[in-house]
């Protein structure tokens, strides 16, 4: 069992309450361990204040368990402990795992409604397929049989043809499907193979400038994060590098941490990389590094692409699901043409016999 990002955000939230109040690390640990939902952030606390107790750092305690405490969530803890500003930075990290998490809620309900209307259109052409053409099947072969219908129409042929496809290889397909998913998720895995399947991602109509939005909004959320827990800016860029989802914008990353060990501005920076940083982008940023406010530009920043991921996403659902009702209200009309023409076809021929 995975420890879910609400359990993330009770922790930081509480741990932070706790030393605000006064209450010893070693107390609040404890006390978060025993109120723990899952038995593995359980289990990797209890670790966590065994090694605090005999002194370790927090930071380094939380190292130990990477697959729930990732490289951002130590890198704010380590520099709250260097700082003197965990409680500070334990509010701060929990905002923006709140935000991740609202961001990916929304990105999941807008997919819901299509996703829905798919699963409709999969239940009603199963449905047709085991059992409608075939107690409607034998009704054409005996007429045919009589002598009194005639050639079947293309759709109907069509129809009978695909459910007796499906009757006999459904395991295939449904076997194949998730061969695809499984073999899908290992090229996903492959930095280089990941890379072109980002870029095409960002390529696409609409999904490419949503997707950009969503890597725009979740860097500047993070260095806005990691900059007001005190991180230095290189090391910010760096650690927000290796969390962006997409494998352009963290090469963009390679190239913007390039400048500003050079000695550029960020602004300039990202001004060479227009295709992914809009100009606009790049100015806010160069306004807040000229009047010293960046981590208010990207705060603001953050914001503006946060409602334009929520625009963008309440857009496509409004038009996907439309779209996809009339497709299926269309496959249940030539359903019911096919199997109800040649039926009265049949009729009218056994009339004028």
């Amino acid at each position: 069992m995975s420890v879910s990002p609400k359990e993330k955000i009770f922790f930081a939230e509480h741990l932070s309450l706790m030393i605000k109040g006064g209450i010893p690390i070693s107390e609040a640990l404890e006390t978060l361990k025993n109120g723990a939902e899952s038995k593995e952030l359980k289990k990797a606390l209890d670790d966590i204040l065994k090694r605090v107790l005999e002194g370790e750092r927090l930071e380094k305690s939380f190292a130990r368990h990477p697959r729930i405490f990732d490289k951002f969530f130590r890198s704010v803890i380590r520099v709250g402990e260097s700082s003197g500003t965990l409680e500070e930075n334990l509010r701060y990290l929990s905002l923006q795992i709140r935000k991740d998490y609202e961001l990916k809620g929304k990105i999941m309900g807008a997919l819901l409604y299509p996703f829905l209307v798919i699963a409709l259109a999969v239940v009603i052409i199963l449905g047709v397929t085991f059992f409608v053409i075939p107690k409607i099947v034998p009704l054409f072969q005996a007429l045919q049989q009589m002598g009194v219908a005639g050639e079947l129409p293309f759709a109907t042929k069509f129809l009978i043809f695909l459910s007796s496809f499906l009757k006999k290889f459904w395991y295939v397909i449904i076997g194949g499907f998730f061969i695809l998913i499984f073999i899908f998720k290992i090229l996903q895995r492959i930095k280089f193979i990941r890379f072109y399947f980002d870029n095409i991602k960002l390529s696409l109509p609409i999904i490419g400038q949503i997707s950009k939005n969503i890597n725009l909004a979740r860097f500047s959320q993070s260095l806005y994060t990691l900059l007001k827990s005190g991180m230095p800016i290189l090391e910010a860029l760096e650690t927000c590098r290796s969390i962006l989802p997409n494998e352009i914008y963290k090469r963009n990353l390679i190239d913007v941490i390039a400048g500003v060990e050079r000695g550029e501005k960020i602004s300039s920076s990202l001004k060479k990389i227009p295709k992914n940083f809009p100009p606009i982008f790049a100015e806010m940023i160069l306004v807040g590094e000229k009047t010293g406010s960046l981590e208010d530009s990207l705060f603001y920043l953050s914001r503006f692409y946060e409602r334009e991921v929520d625009t963008s996403l309440k857009n496509i659902s409004s038009i996907i699901g439309p779209i996809l009702l009339i497709f299926i209200g269309v496959f249940i009309i030539l359903i019911a043409l096919s199997t109800i023409i040649p039926i009265y076809e049949f009729i009218g021929e056994i009339r004028v016999r």
